[in-house]
């Protein structure tokens, strides 16, 4: 990467130190963005640009404490579009970056690119406002104090706000925080029995368990009937869409006719609505399928198959896989060999940027499923044991536990065997490490230092 020299005229600390052309391309990379967004970027500092080809925006963060000229600015910048314009294709649009917008903080640039997406900064206040409602909520003394605040509070507690529990709650999970996790699982069950947006919460998802607890035709024909809205019959539609067929349609058919006056007219409102929203689901559906096809295809006739595949990469998923899948069934069925090896070699490719995306948890362990037990593998714990713990030994157990429900019970044991191994070898978890008291949300103001320490509680940000 080509190296600048900071202006002798910066001030303070930056003065005379080297930087890097810096670019954040959500172009070749859109893990970025989100990483950028949240703040896990490591190793990022000022100035650097931000670059998005698909909605052309070139966002350039220079703050005003770097102390350097106009002239400096413009000279860094320059140099940033030109690194990225030389990695653009030929017939790339060019002309926004030749005046990219500048920011002095990194707050500004995060709201710019979020308006971008749609979101305003109204929005980003109202959601502060909920995570700064979430953390008091929180810090109630009692559970008695918990309900009269959740009463209170009942105008503001809906839908924005259990995404964002519900979101901090995947968040401690995944940083093995399990009793955070618990205690936000708890506060939500709260708000479903004290507040009007929770009881229809809890009504949606009585349907949505009883549904799951006996998933046939008859059940959720039963739990559509009973269904307290519109959202909550197309939550049940698309998890039990493979059921929906004519047996299900005589079922329904049946309690029609056996139904009179108004409930009849209900049942057959209810009919011509589960008909509606099959054939939106199955449009979006063929649709999806579609653009995965089309990424297949482009993969296949791209000179530089890994790069088009990165280039691409937050399509590559699970459906993508089910599609690429069927044809190269459909290939060995016609006997089509050259096209069965060109879409195995995309399957490879897929599979090797789902890895690049995959967290550094799961990388760690596929890593060690591919080494020898127990010499590499052991070499490999020793290397990482000092940017992990043993909070890692939670996602190898939850790992192991799925691949026992799987029936794949040969590499469940193998994965226990180096849970074991890992366990004498990657250090214990240090909650001080992390700081104390609860992580503000981006832009929050900081804890007040007079406060006693809290279990470490991330309140997340969507």
């Amino acid at each position: 990467m080509p190296q600048l020299v900071t202006p002798g005229g910066a001030r303070g600390a930056a003065r005379q130190q080297p930087m890097t052309i810096q670019v954040v391309d959500v172009g070749r990379d859109p893990a970025l963005k989100p990483a950028l967004l949240s703040g896990r970027l490591t190793n990022l500092t000022a100035p650097f640009l931000y670059h998005d080809p698909e909605k052309q925006i070139a966002f350039v963060l220079m703050p005003m404490e770097l102390g350097m000229t106009d002239m400096d600015q413009q000279r860094i910048i320059g140099q940033m579009t030109q690194s990225v314009m030389r990695s653009l294709p030929q017939d790339a649009p060019r002309a926004y970056l030749l005046q990219p917008r500048t920011f002095f903080t990194f707050q500004s640039l995060v709201e710019a690119i979020l308006e971008k997406d749609g979101i305003t900064p109204e929005m980003l206040r109202e959601q502060q406002a909920k995570a700064d409602l979430l953390r008091d909520l929180m810090r109630s003394a009692s559970e008695e104090e918990l309900r009269s605040k959740a009463r209170a509070n009942d105008a503001l507690i809906d839908g924005m706000m259990f995404e964002l529990l519900n979101a901090s709650i995947e968040a401690n999970l995944d940083a093995g925080r399990e009793q955070a996790a618990q205690q936000l699982a708890g506060l939500q069950q709260i708000l479903i029995e004290e507040t009007t947006h929770g009881k229809m919460v809890g009504a949606r998802l009585a349907v949505l368990e009883a549904f799951q607890k006996n998933p046939t035709r008859e059940t959720l024909v039963e739990q559509l009937i009973a269904s307290p809205d519109r959202e909550t019959r197309e939550g049940l539609i698309a998890v039990g869409r493979h059921l929906i067929d004519y047996l299900f349609f005589q079922i329904l058919t049946g309690r029609i006719d056996s139904a009179t006056g108004e409930e009849k007219d209900r049942l057959i409102a209810l009919r011509k609505e589960v008909q509606d929203i099959r054939d939106r689901l199955d449009a979006a559906s063929r649709a999806v399928m579609q653009r995965k096809a089309e990424l297949i295809n482009k993969i296949l006739g791209s000179d530089k198959p890994v790069e088009t595949a990165r280039e691409n990469a937050a399509d590559i998923d699970e459906m993508f896989m089910s599609v690429l899948q069927a044809n190269l069934e459909e290939a060995r069925q016609r006997n089509d060999q050259e096209l069965g090896r060109a879409l195995s070699a995309v399957y490879q490719i897929a599979l090797q940027i789902m890895a690049e995306h995959q967290p550094p948890e799961v990388q760690i362990i596929n890593a060690l499923m591919s080494m020898k037990y127990p010499e590499e593998t052991e070499k490999l714990l020793n290397d990482i044991k000092d940017q992990v713990d043993d909070r890692l030994l939670l996602v190898m157990g939850q790992f192991a536990e799925q691949l026992a429900k799987e029936d794949r019970t040969d590499l469940s044991a193998r994965l226990t065997r180096i849970m074991v191994q890992a366990r004498g070898i990657l250090p214990k978890y240090d909650p001080g490490k992390d700081g104390q008291g609860e992580p503000a949300a981006a832009g929050a103001a900081p804890p007040s230092a007079q406060e006693p320490p809290r279990p470490k509680i991330e309140i997340a940000r969507r």
